[in-house]
């Protein structure tokens, strides 16, 4: 009958491993999960569409 490696007890070899914390995210409030963070900053960027937008070159020949 063969013996798993992982059955014989194992043997110190002197390392020790570091605890790491828990990576855990905080559970929000229901109410904050429907109304949204009032603290919250949107800092995506919005340009003007009329900008970017660009003329055709009869456009800008008639305008």
């Amino acid at each position: 009958m063969c013996i798993p490696h992982g059955a014989t007890m194992p043997t110190s070899n002197g390392y020790a491993k570091e605890k790491k914390p828990k990576k855990h995210i905080e559970k929000v409030s229901q109410d904050q999960f429907e109304k949204g963070d009032p603290d919250f900053v949107d800092e995506r960027k919005t340009e003007d569409e009329s900008k970017n937008k660009k003329q055709s070159f009869f456009e800008s020949l008639f305008s």
